[in-house]
């Protein structure tokens, strides 16, 4: 009985049949358009924004003439820089991955850092006991308490002093060899 009913009502209404959505779909997408409307209005901020608080004055950071590579002796009570050469290039900063507690701190007039390289001693022995120990040799590998290595550093016009620090188990790093930046420039032969 239904279905004769609804043959009656569409062969009476065409067009309620041609219509492809149903009534309350048409409702929902209407609905759904003032909504997009409306909120596109509510999100529009017309008001200024607030005023920007006062900053503190930016420190101005060094900035690097090139880099040093230093060869750097001795053994884990004291290092000393032996020889450099200065090069054009910028500084590459510090091996990817590299975390190491031993340092080479680069110090202006002020004692202010300016920069803290990482010293990679994982190939040579730097326990306590290691510079009163023999050089020991397995294969080709020779276990010392000597250190002798290559440290590459940015080269500050500022500058004053580079300092190598060793890590205490607790406390403060003891510092065990320094060089001026005058004997650095002077070993690099005047930058040139």
């Amino acid at each position: 009985m239904l279905a004769e009913h609804d043959a009656a009502f569409h062969f009476r209404y065409p067009a309620a049949r041609l219509s492809p959505l149903p009534m309350h779909t048409s409702h929902l997408l209407g609905a759904g358009a003032i909504c997009v409307a409306l909120g596109w209005f509510l999100v529009t901020d017309t008001t200024p924004p607030p005023p920007a608080a006062p900053s503190t004055p930016a420190v101005e950071q060094p900035v690097a003439n090139g880099h040093y590579v230093l060869v750097v002796e001795g053994t884990r009570n004291e290092l000393a820089i032996t020889a450099a050469s200065h090069k054009a290039d910028a500084w590459a900063g510090a091996p990817k991955g590299l975390t190491s507690a031993w340092r080479l701190r680069i110090a202006d007039a002020n004692g202010r850092t300016l920069a803290e390289v990482p010293l990679d001693l994982r190939p040579f022995d730097t326990d306590a006991n290691a510079p009163l120990r023999p050089a020991r040799v397995e294969g080709c590998i020779v276990h010392s308490g000597a250190i002798g290595m290559l440290v590459n550093a940015p080269a500050f016009a500022t500058a004053a002093s580079y300092t190598f620090l060793r890590p205490e188990p607790q406390g403060e790093p003891t510092p065990i060899g320094s060089a001026t930046a005058e004997q650095v420039r002077t070993l690099a032969g005047g930058g040139r």
